[in-house]
């Protein structure tokens, strides 16, 4: 016979099995609402230029600044005041080792570029601003014992950086280039040479450790010299938008990791895109550089290369014809970015490429006042390459490139003066960063 347990005799003990319970079931975690990312208009802006003696500078704007203040390095070298005049295109040829712009305004967009002559050389370069990685491929290749990697400090305090270096055999030690100190108001140079005579193309890391500094460098030598405007870090996809024609073109590739790299490269021209023949899988050893010649077979005139790659790599051209074009990775323009129509007296041209997605973009042309004197819709094919005409009217200055919405474009710049080659990547305006908005729980 079964005995039952009365029902009063249990609820005591019900109850202490619910309190246990209770106890170790956790409290339902608050909600997240995540604050997101937005556009927030950049209110200052700060870039530096290397200047020789007859070389000039060119600043402007997609919209008028409230501010500008330019300084020379060394600080006793003369300041035009036209630097001053945030609300107008301005040109002048400053003095000094190099020239520091910096610009206040919400969306102003201000933006730098360089250009002139070294003997028969062409150089022209876009005024790079603060970097905290900078990567260069392919110095001092063919001979070129003049490459100079220049740091320029365009803050109030010590900067100091580290430098890294690859040659086409592996790693290259150079303990003298790191914790370099570069102090407010003054300039750096490392000269490549000082550093791997003898080793051939190589590439260099700047990582910035502290303080405001900017980096570019000088691929000169054999009467040959452009300036190579620094690259973010390796990647698997890249453009270089905007070869110029030349008698030869050079492709050079850094492998940083710690495995063997195998790089694709197509062409972008005006009909499309194409593979390279003879460069469908180029292998890159670990922790080294490759320079490797594109077969003269391949019409690059105009064109871009598109570099693709298991592995990050940085990958950079040079396009030679007695002088050199140095065509390093382009930005991705999704807004606004500015180009000279002149540089030096030079007439300057303008290339962009589409990636695997049509664009359309609208390309106006603005006089030194910053008054608009026309606009041209111009569509770009899925991978395909346009080398665009300088603006018909004769006081146009500089144009600006704005993709429709949604759209994106890589572009490039080039000038030839007599025996002179220069190119330059076109970047950006920097008019919006995108900040990421506050969580709240």
């Amino acid at each position: 016979m079964t005995r039952r347990i009365p029902v009063r005799l249990l609820l005591p003990l019900l109850a202490v099995v619910l309190v246990a319970a209770a106890w170790f079931v956790p409290e339902p975690a608050e909600p997240v609402v995540d604050g997101g990312r937005s556009a927030v208009e950049v209110r200052q802006t700060v870039w530096a230029c290397p200047v020789r003696s007859g070389w000039s500078v060119a600043a402007g704007q997609v919209g008028p600044g409230t501010e500008a203040a330019a300084r020379a390095i060394p600080e006793d070298a003369a300041v035009d005041p036209v630097w001053a005049d945030a609300t107008r295109w301005r040109t002048a040829e400053p003095g000094g080792d190099a020239l520091v712009l910096e610009q206040s305004g919400e969306g102003s967009g201000s933006v730098g570029f360089v250009a002139g002559e070294t003997g028969d050389a062409s150089v022209l370069g876009s005024c790079p601003s603060v970097v905290d990685d900078a990567w260069f491929t392919g110095l001092a290749d063919q001979g070129r014992t003049d490459a100079v990697i220049t740091l320029v400090n365009v803050g109030e305090n010590r900067a100091v950086a580290d430098l890294t270096w690859w040659g086409s055999n592996g790693p290259i030690q150079s303990l003298d280039t790191s914790g370099l100190v570069v102090e407010p108001g003054e300039r750096r140079e490392v000269k490549v040479d000082d550093v791997a005579a003898g080793e051939g193309a190589v590439s260099v890391h700047v990582s910035r450790r502290r303080g405001a500094l900017t980096a570019i460098a000088t691929d000169a030598g054999a009467g040959r010299a452009d300036l190579v405007a620094p690259s973010r870090g390796p990647v698997r996809s890249q453009v270089l938008a905007g070869l110029p024609p030349g008698d030869s073109t050079r492709l050079a590739l850094a492998n940083p990791g710690t495995a063997t790299a195998h790089v694709a490269v197509a062409v972008r021209g005006e009909s499309g895109s194409f593979a390279a023949e003879g460069l469908e899988d180029v292998t890159v050893e670990p922790e080294s550089t490759r320079v490797i010649d594109v077969p003269g077979s391949i019409e690059l005139d105009g064109a871009s290369l598109a570099v693709t790659s298991d592995l990050p790599v940085v990958a950079s051209a040079t396009v030679a014809d007695g002088d050199i074009a140095r065509v390093v990775r382009s930005a991705e323009i999704t807004g606004p970015a500015i180009a000279p129509v002149r540089m030096g007296g030079l007439p300057v041209r303008l290339a962009l490429t589409a990636g695997d997605e049509a664009a359309e973009v609208t390309v106006e042309s603005f006089s030194v006042r910053m008054d608009p004197l026309g606009s041209e819709k111009v569509t770009l094919k899925p991978g395909t390459s346009r080398s665009l005409p300088a603006p018909k009217d004769r006081f146009a200055a500089y144009v600006v490139v704005t993709p429709a919405e949604g759209d994106s474009v890589m572009g490039g710049l080039w000038r030839t003066a007599g025996e002179g080659l220069a190119a330059a990547p076109l970047r950006p305006a920097p008019v919006t960063v995108v900040a990421p908005g506050v969580s709240v729980r």
